[in-house]
Order: structure tokens, then C-alpha cells, then sequence
């Protein structure tokens, strides 16, 4: 396994005995949000910390990151299998999904500060404020 890249909003876990990463994406969390019926974000960050099977038996389908695609069922069903996951996972899965999310916000705000030469120009020729980036 690769190692997890906090930048892309991805996070390792271990759920048993296996290790794996996470990532939080948007694309991820809205088929997150269509297979739980969540309205919200708050919601999913809910059902995801408190440990609900569904959620996470979800989440893992939707937010694992794989090195091989043609693993990914396989890899997903010894996750999810009752010998491997249990209630004493929580305290990893919730680092993990809290990580991943903090990444992902982090990543977001950064995209927003970004000011490309042409933005700073233009700011300075319509009179705005500069500010560094």
C-alpha cells in the first residue's frame, strides 16, 4: 500500500487487519450522500463518526483509494467481512474519516488563496486591495 497523501484529503486506516486509505473527495461524497439518503454534509459526518454499519460499509466502498482497480471488490468484501471489522474499529475509522475530511477542507481553502499573476494584475488595474498568496 502507498502511502496515504494528506493534500488530496486521503487518510491510512485499519480496519482488522488490514490497512488501507481513504480518501474524502466531492465526487466521493455525493455517491456517499446518494447511497445513505443524506441530505447533508453534517449528517454523513455524523452517521460516519458515530460508527453506523451502513454508513461505513458505504463509506468504504465510496471513499477507499485502490492501486488496482480490479481489487477493489475483493479488497472491500475482506474489509467489510464479519472475521475482519468490528465495533472495536471505531477509534481508527474515526481518525481516518476525521483526518481525510481535514485534508480535504485544507485542500479546498488553499485552491481558493491561490491568485495567478493575471488575478493580481487585474485586481491592481480595477484598484482592489492586493493581498499575498
Amino acid at each position: 500500500m502507498e502511502h496515504a497523501n494528506p493534500i488530496r484529503g486521503e487518510a491510512p486506516v485499519k480496519i482488522g487487519a488490514i490497512d488501507f486509505r481513504i480518501a474524502v473527495t466531492f465526487s466521493g461524497l455525493a455517491r456517499l450522500s446518494q447511497a445513505l439518503g443524506a441530505k447533508t454534509i453534517d449528517e454523513i459526518y455524523a452517521r460516519l463518526l458515530g460508527f453506523e454499519p451502513k454508513a461505513v460499509a458505504c463509506a468504504v466502498r465510496c471513499l477507499i483509494v485502490v492501486d488496482d482497480a480490479d481489487q477493489l471488490d475483493a479488497l472491500v468484501a475482506k474489509i467489510l467481512d464479519d472475521s475482519n471489522i468490528s465495533i472495536a474499529d471505531q477509534v481508527n475509522w474515526r481518525d481516518a474519516v476525521e483526518t481525510a475530511l481535514a485534508g480535504h477542507i485544507e485542500a479546498g481553502r488553499i485552491r481558493r488563496d491561490e491568485q495567478t499573476a493575471t488575478d493580481i494584475a487585474s485586481d491592481a488595474v480595477l484598484g482592489k486591495p492586493v493581498s499575498p498568496s
